[in-house]
Order: structure tokens, then C-alpha cells, then sequence
């Protein structure tokens, strides 16, 4: 049974979201506050996060960003709650490690549609547990560990199923929306922001030399010869 922390202020949206979820099989807990709910997931309390942007005590970013910092919870997959509408929330919070947003309002079974999609694919990267080794970058998809010259490379969970993609088509160029559809199962232009600073980010940590913007179409990882 996959545990669910649902980390949201309104009681009655916290109420049908736990009923419906707990139909479905998953025990979920409330918490009403934004710095109960991320104590008890570092806790270890939970398999999955439900989380509102808009919380009294903590903001829902600042929530995401610590999970995604904290090597004990930084790979639990996490649905975010919105009521704001700016597309800049939105890219934030994916920016950040976020797994997927619903806008309120939302149907409740879009939500739990959405629950068990994620955890789908959670499941499923990096792909068939293999290994990726060409001398210089070493991926252990069994470990979840990265590898530069031998030295661990801490990447987020994104990041690293970002980086699954690209080297599973080295020497190909990648579509940013191929990216956002097959990382983010996201099509809308205006996210592919959300792609260029992941880039940036993978770019800091294995070496700007292994990927190559190609202007106009997208992203190449380049091994070493």
C-alpha cells in the first residue's frame, strides 16, 4: 500500500482528496501545515507527496525544495496542488523536482489519475535498471548513482531521468518536447523553460563538453572519444 502525504490547508479539499485516494487503496495523511507535513515525510512517513503551493506557515516551493535536497526524501515523487494560474509558478515548481501540478480546481479523478500515472512512471526510470558506463560518465540505474571520473554526482530525480534519456540516444538530438513528454508527460511550449535550466543544471555537474545545444531543435549528449 503506498503511503501518501497529503500536505494541504483547506480541510475540505483534504477530505475529498483522502477519501477518494483511500477508496483507491493508498493510505494517506493529513497535515494541515506546511512544516508538519515536511518533518514527517523526512521522516520517512511517506512513499508519495500531495502538496499545496499556498500553505500558512511554509510555502510549497520552499517545501519542494527541501525534499528535493534532502538525499532521504529527494526521490519520493511529488504533486502539486496550485490555486495560482501564472505559468511561472508552474515552471518553478517543476524547476524545483516537482513531478507533475494539478491547478484548483481540479476533478478529483484527474487527481488520482494523475497518482497513480507518476507513480507508473516512478517505477518504471531509470529504464530496466541497467547500466550506462563510456569511461567518463557512469550511470548505475539499479543504485540510482552517477558517476564523473569515478566521483558520485548527486542529481535529482529529473535530473537524472533527463540524463537516462539523452545518453540512451547519444550522439541523437532530443526535442525539448520530446524531453517534456517522455521526463514530464508535459506538451505546452511555455514549459520548456523547465527543460533549458535542467539542462543547465546537468551541465554544472558532468561537464558542459557532454551536451550540445543544436539551435532550433533541442539537445545531443556528445561521449567522450
Amino acid at each position: 500500500m503506498k503511503r501518501i502525504a497529503l500536505i494541504e490547508d483547506d480541510n475540505d479539499i483534504a477530505f475529498t482528496v483522502k477519501l477518494n485516494l483511500e477508496r483507491e487503496g493508498y493510505k494517506v495523511t493529513h497535515y494541515g501545515r506546511g512544516q508538519d507535513g515536511l518533518l514527517a515525510v523526512q521522516r520517512a512517513t511517506a512513499d508519495f507527496v500531495i502538496l499545496d503551493l499556498n500553505l500558512p506557515d511554509l510555502d510549497g516551493l520552499t517545501i519542494c525544495r527541501e525534499l528535493r535536497r534532502d538525499p532521504r526524501t529527494q526521490s519520493i515523487p511529488i504533486l502539486m496542488l496550485t490555486a495560482r494560474g501564472s505559468e511561472r509558478d508552474r515552471v518553478t515548481g517543476l524547476e524545483l523536482g516537482a513531478d507533475d501540478y494539478l491547478s484548483k480546481p481540479f476533478s478529483v479523478r484527474e487527481l488520482v489519475a494523475r497518482v497513480a500515472a507518476v507513480s507508473r512512471r516512478t517505477r518504471a526510470a531509470p529504464e530496466d535498471a541497467a547500466v550506462y558506463d563510456d569511461g567518463e560518465l557512469k550511470i548505475d540505474g539499479k543504485s540510482y548513482r552517477v558517476f564523473r571520473h569515478g566521483t558520485e554526482v548527486k542529481l535529482a530525480k529529473k535530473e537524472l531521468e533527463l540524463l537516462w534519456l539523452l545518453v540512451r540516444n547519444k550522439s541523437s538530438v532530443i526535442s525539448r518536447e520530446r524531453i517534456l513528454s517522455e521526463v514530464w508527460q508535459m506538451s505546452d511550449e511555455v514549459e520548456t523553460r523547465t527543460v533549458d535550466a535542467h539542462i543547465r543544471n546537468l551541465r554544472k555537474k558532468i561537464g558542459p563538453e557532454r551536451i550540445a545545444t543544436v539551435v532550433g531543435f533541442g539537445y545531443r549528449y556528445d561521449p567522450p572519444q
